[in-house]
């Protein structure tokens, strides 16, 4: 209770965020990437079990070089009565030094609802990610993932920063599952703090 009574100084909400990935190899240069993820809240003002939103994402990738790619992709949320449209093109590129992987990702998206007007919002976000033994990560083996990612909304002009710790596991040469924390500090610039811990499940699939 001495957490929930910190956490409630501020706009806070508290849940579980599971998702499943699949990936489809097109060809050696594209992939087709689909995934659904649901969002239960645990705690908002007062302890709770309520389904938040249900997100379904479709994801054309296309490799433009040999750490480089293009994504271009769509999402369907659905928010209690709400019915949200989003569109969204990514620019990343990966470095390697030695047994580490540093990822880059830039991203503009576009919000589409009716009767509301279009909402636009960049994004940045840097990943680290590095094996628990040796050079690379191989199956049965564990690795740690690190990520730190900025969005700036235009309709609200107001910053959001994301934290995503992660521990992962290669659980075959198809599949790998990633556990951890994704931790929000939302109205950033406009001084009205929202804090939002998620506990993140990702499993991830590849059908190539």
């Amino acid at each position: 209770m001495v957490a929930l009574n910190v956490f409630s100084q501020a706009d806070t909400d508290l849940g579980f965020l599971p998702k499943v990935v699949l990936s489809k190899k097109i060809n050696e240069v594209s992939k087709w990437v689909n995934s659904i993820e649901q969002r239960t809240i645990f705690y908002d003002e007062e302890i709770q079990f309520s389904h938040n939103l249900l997100d379904i994402s479709s994801i054309y990738s296309l490799k433009i070089s040999q750490n480089k790619s293009l994504n271009f992709g769509y999402i369907l949320r659905f928010r209690e009565s709400e019915t949200i449209h989003r569109t969204f093109q990514h620019y990343n590129f990966l470095e390697t030094y030695n047994a580490l992987k540093v990822g880059h990702r830039f991203v503009l998206e576009q919000f589409y609802q009716k009767e509301k007007q279009t909402k636009f919002r960049t994004r940045y976000r840097v990943s680290l990610e590095k094996p628990l033994n040796g050079e690379k990560i191989d199956v049965k083996e564990f690795y740690l993932k690190l990520g730190n990612e900025y969005l700036y909304a235009f309709a609200e002009k107001d910053l959001e920063i994301r934290l995503t710790p992660y521990l992962g596991y290669q659980v075959s040469a198809k599949d790998k599952v990633e556990f951890g924390i994704d931790y929000r500090v939302g109205n950033f610039l406009n001084n009205a703090t929202e804090n939002n811990l998620w506990f993140r499940a990702t499993w991830y699939i590849s059908l190539q």
